[in-house]
């Protein structure tokens, strides 16, 4: 039997989102976001970032002290 995921590839973008304010990001991150299939986003992130990517499935991978959040697990 195949196994589809030990042929594929994937590419992975580390994108920094500056001081939060959606008119700084770099030309080369809204490029990027926009290309996305899937993005994983920190609770710092400010929202409207997320607009540059509205067809890419959002994985929220925040933690904040006593709140419930991702497991390390599944974000590695």
């Amino acid at each position: 039997m195949n196994n589809p995921q030990k042929n594929s590839t994937c590419l992975i973008h580390l994108v920094g989102a500056g001081p939060g304010d959606p008119e700084l990001l770099t030309l080369k991150a809204a490029r990027l976001l926009a290309q996305a299939e899937v993005v994983m986003v920190d609770d710092l992130v400010n929202p409207e970032i997320l607009d540059h990517c509205p067809q890419a499935r959002i994985i929220r991978v925040g933690k904040r002290g006593g709140c419930r959040s991702t497991p390390q697990a599944f974000i590695n």
